[in-house]
């Protein structure tokens, strides 16, 4: 009798052009008791990163490797079919993170394919539509056209086999024998998937083909990539968005290229930014160079038409609420446990008689900016679902920061004072095209 896979697939994507901090979040899931992690894959290529900040400051930045590795009690770190690999970027991975890997070996999918030196030339010469130029989509090309670039033919794979660094996996029946609970797996076992770049950079995207990466990053593609369709009543899907979206810039390795437009949001400046918010510029420009290329992204208006569609393309359950920092600077880098702890203070008047002025000042614009966010978020979510008429968003998480523990659970937070939005021009729905609302045809 066939076994019926038990566990469940929780998949992370972006919901926009991506860098909306897959990585924190994926870490964190990674890391939560409650989910039981015991497999973390991905298809990527190294035209994306995936970054992760330990409390203690540490920054892990990988291309290749799960990011799901962060807990080390994950036995499965799986590199898939779909994926397109730089050999010296991994091996640079499981150097740098070695004490992290303690000793647990990359699961790779044979035919999965390679990155060669002549890939990224050929980006170079031929991509005029915005790239990060790794060669990922050449190598794909070549992959299409058969030729011989995958894992299971390249040499210096087998040697890291070899050397008891990776497992070298069949493509064909990883994943099938874990859903069917043969040996070694047992038909429970949860997996988290971390999609790369964003929904709105997916190659079938009429909206900015040919500005676009050179695959899908939906969770439909991540399923299909782990072989899981027969599996979607295990699904979780999960949307990390941020307020402002991102392009990446127009400078590249093979000179100017336009990377596309936001799907008729406005452009605009992040010292534009950094005034709504009331933010140091300097601060928020040295956060906002892509991982990849390392160039200052560009940043628009929050564009309704493209989430809109992402959200009724993917049907998230649970949306994360990214960089709410700038939203309303005084969010930054508040842990749940603090803004707990600072909307007790304020909802008890008679807690905050021994504080002095310069303290309740503090939690006074502390609580505003908690109070600000879920305003905005109860908008923003109000909005959409009134837009289609059924509940197709709900906003769970909030980050307010690079580190592991600066995300507040929105649960935990409530409408304490009628404070909303006192000054309008710090809220990014209000910028937002209302009237272009996408219509829906055929």
């Amino acid at each position: 009798m066939r076994v019926k896979y038990s566990g469940s697939i929780h998949i992370v994507y972006d919901g926009m052009w991506g860098s909306c901090g897959k990585g924190k979040f994926c870490g964190e899931l990674a890391l939560d008791p409650k989910l039981n992690i015991q497999v973390c894959v991905n298809n990527n290529a190294p035209n994306a990163g995936h970054t992760f900040v330990f409390d203690d400051g540490r920054k892990v930045v990988t291309k290749h490797i799960p990011i799901g590795f962060v807990n080390q009690n994950i036995p499965y770190l799986v590199i898939g079919e779909s994926a397109v690999i730089d050999f010296d970027r991994l091996l640079y991975e499981i150097e740098t993170y070695k004490d992290l890997l303690n000793g647990r070996k990359i699961y790779i999918a044979d035919t999965a394919a390679v990155i060669f030196n002549n890939h990224k030339q050929q980006e170079i010469q031929s991509i005029k539509s915005g790239s990060t130029f790794s060669g990922a989509g050449a190598a794909l090309v070549d992959k299409i056209m058969r030729v011989n670039s995958l894992v299971c033919n390249d040499t210096r794979f087998l040697k890291l086999e070899e050397e008891g660094l990776i497992k070298i996996v069949n493509s064909k029946t990883f994943f099938p024998m874990l859903y069917n609970a043969v040996p070694p797996f047992n038909g429970n076992e949860n997996i988290l998937v971390e999609l790369s770049q964003g929904d709105a950079l997916s190659i079938n995207n009429s909206a900015n083909y040919p500005n676009t990466t050179s695959r899908d990053c939906t969770p439909a593609q991540a399923l299909k990539d782990i072989h899981a369709t027969d599996f979607s009543d295990n699904v979780k899907k999960y949307c990390v968005f941020r307020p402002y979206p991102i392009r990446i810039n127009n400078n590249s390795n093979a000179g100017f290229i336009y990377t596309g437009d936001f799907e008729g949001a406005q452009e605009i400046s992040w010292e534009e930014v950094c005034k709504r918010c009331a933010l140091p510029s300097d601060e928020i420009k040295a956060l906002e160079h892509t991982t990849v290329t390392k160039r200052l992204r560009r940043v628009s208006e929050f564009s309704i038409k493209q989430f809109a569609e992402m959200l009724l393309d993917t049907r998230p359950d649970e949306c994360f609420l990214n960089f709410a920092e700038y939203i309303d600077g005084g969010i930054i880098n508040i842990t749940d446990k603090d803004a707990k702890k600072i909307q007790k203070k304020f909802s008890h008047c008679s807690d905050l008689s021994s504080k002095s002025e310069d303290n309740l000042i503090k939690i006074a614009i502390k609580n505003y900016a908690i109070e600000h966010i879920l305003g905005y978020i109860e908008d923003l979510e109000r909005y959409f679902n009134s837009l289609f008429g059924f509940n197709i968003i709900k906003i769970t998480k909030i980050g307010t920061g690079a580190r592991h523990s600066q995300t507040i659970e929105r649960k935990n937070i409530t409408q304490i004072a009628d404070v909303r939005y006192a000054v309008k021009d710090i809220n990014p729905l209000d910028y937002a095209d209302m009237q272009n609302a996408p219509s829906l045809k055929l």
